[in-house]
């Protein structure tokens, strides 16, 4: 199937890669209906183009790219939510935020947790870790570089 984005302009969607929420994305309550983009090639960054809104883009990040020691476990009702058997069924995704060019930042309290099988996805908030939900990519850049 076809759908128009603001971003993308007109793209071809396939069904297998269409991903639903059984719990949403915060703030989105009414969306459930995604799709991730790859925009470029070896590129740092995913696209979530919702298939409800064409004007609803999000931008993600492999959050153990930017943050080596994030982890977490899920807790038994997520799992059964997601209907997930196996960790490698698995996609952790973080909603990145660009406010300007030296202000880049993904949200590590509240990953999105995507079953690779049924493509069922939720967003969870981390309760009782001490993650952030603005975490500096550009600020940890720049000590890594040190």
């Amino acid at each position: 199937m076809f759908i128009q984005t603001s971003r993308f302009g007109e793209i071809e969607v396939q069904e297998k890669d269409m991903i639903t929420f059984v719990s949403p994305v915060l703030g989105f309550a009414n969306l459930k209906k995604y799709v991730i983009i790859n925009a470029l090639e070896n590129s740092l960054f995913q696209y979530m183009q919702s298939l409800e809104d064409k004007d609803l883009t999000f931008v993600l990040a492999d959050p153990f790219q930017w943050f080596p020691d994030y982890e977490f476990e899920l807790e038994r009702r997520w799992l059964q939510k997601l209907k997930l058997k196996s960790k490698k069924d698995v996609d952790i995704w973080a909603i990145t935020t660009l406010r300007s060019s030296s202000d880049i930042s993904i949200n590590l309290k509240a990953p999105i947790v995507i079953n690779t099988k049924s493509n069922e996805a939720a967003q969870i908030i981390l309760e009782g870790l001490d993650y952030p939900t603005r975490y500096s990519l550009i600020d940890n850049r720049q000590e890594e570089m040190r």
